[in-house]
């Protein structure tokens, strides 16, 4: 899937500025990891919305931000030698970095 879809599928579950600089991407090493071990590792940490064996990519919404009050919704493509997330969060006036807080939060329970 490339980025471009990416963002698209993004967009069907939170509206996207025009501007797509402002969604936080993030890359890290497989470490091993499956496809389906990702998806267990997932579980627990938000609301899967959507999950694609064939392109390889769960889209989740996570609780981020100020006290888990607001939400980001992450793409996570799997691939055999990485993993990319790609984050976004509607942010009010003052920027909680939600969605980075969210890809970050992830991460964490992936290498654990």
């Amino acid at each position: 899937m490339k980025n471009e879809n990416i963002i698209i599928k993004l967009n069907e579950y939170i509206n996207l500025p025009k501007n797509k600089d402002k969604v936080f991407e993030k890359i890290i090493d497989a470490n091993k990891i499956t496809f389906t071990n990702l998806r267990d590792r997932l579980l627990g940490m938000g609301t899967i919305l959507e999950e694609n064996f064939e392109e390889t990519y769960y889209i989740i919404r996570v609780a981020s931000g100020l006290l888990n009050k607001n939400s980001a919704i992450v793409a996570v493509k799997w691939h055999s030698e990485e993993i990319s997330f790609y984050g976004y969060a509607q942010e009010g006036l003052i920027n909680q970095h939600t969605a980075e807080k969210a890809v970050e939060k992830l991460i964490e329970k992936i290498n654990n």
